[in-house]
This record gives C-alpha cells, structure tokens and sequence, in this order.
C-alpha cells in the first residue's frame, strides 16, 4: 500500500483521492475546508488544509508519502510540479498549465524521480486510449472531443 498525496480537493482531485483510498492510504490537500470536510466524512480520507502555493508548506506536505497527485488548478501547475521534482517525489500531474512541463526533464532525471505530465483527460486519457488502440488495430484518424473549463467560472 501506497502512501499517496493529492493536491487539490477540486471535482477531479475529489474523484482521484475517492478512488486510490480503496487501495492506498490517501491524503488530501486543499484551501477548501468544506471539501476537505466532505472527503473526511464520507470516504474516510485523511485531509491537510493548506494554501498549496505557498513552497514551504508544498515541501512539508510531501515530504513523508511515496507519490504525489498534482490536481492543483492550473496558474499554479507549473510551479507546483516544479517544487515536488526539486523535492525528489515521484508525480503524475493533471494540472493544465501553458508553461511547457518537459522543460523540467533534466531537473526530474537529476532527481531521480518519475513525472508523468499532461496526465488528465485531454491531453492524458486520450493519449492512453489512442496509444491503447493503435497497439491493436490499424488507426488512420483520431478525433477527441472534449469538455473544457468555461471562460466564466461559476
């Protein structure tokens, strides 16, 4: 069993920790005290309220757990991912973010550490099911539609 962190309690990171606690010990991490609440109660997941975008609390939060989830909203993407690397944590990330993540290649392969990016639904999901099927069949076009965030958050 896996210790695992996940940072960001929004819908996705909600849904990643909900479904890694039934395998793993899984922590939460957000500024939204009301989700963290609602993780605790209803599936047992332990939680850690903090402002993620303070590096110093970033560093402590993931100083003791075997893998990192970074589910953080996107203007903090980047800078998120950049400090779990530095820390030396293996990470998947599905923040998306307009910096280019594989700029922090050579700092992850000198840290020794494993960072899966892009790792959400577009891009991620539909990289793996396209891979997925092109190993099986001949593919000759892909077509992906899907959702975005909206302009106006509500």
């Amino acid at each position: 069993m896996q210790r695992i962190v996940v940072l960001g309690a929004g819908m996705v990171g909600s849904a990643i920790a909900v479904d890694l606690q039934k395998q793993h010990a899984v922590t939460s991490v957000d500024l939204d005290e009301i989700r963290l609440g609602q993780l605790k109660e209803n599936f047992g997941i332990n939680v850690i309220p903090g402002d993620l975008s303070k590096p110093e609390l970033l560093k402590k939060v993931i100083k003791n757990y075997d893998l990192v989830i970074s589910a953080v909203p996107g203007t903090m993407g980047y800078q998120t991912l950049k400090t779990i690397i530095q820390n030396g944590k293996n990470v998947i990330d599905i923040a998306f973010f307009p910096e280019e993540a594989l700029e922090l290649d050579d700092l992850a392969r000198k840290a020794g550490v494993t960072a899966v990016v892009d790792c959400g639904v577009a891009p991620g999901m539909s990289n793996l099911l396209l891979g997925y099927h092109y190993k099986r069949m001949q593919v000759e076009s892909f077509k992906c539609l899907v959702g975005g965030l909206p302009m106006k958050r509500t």
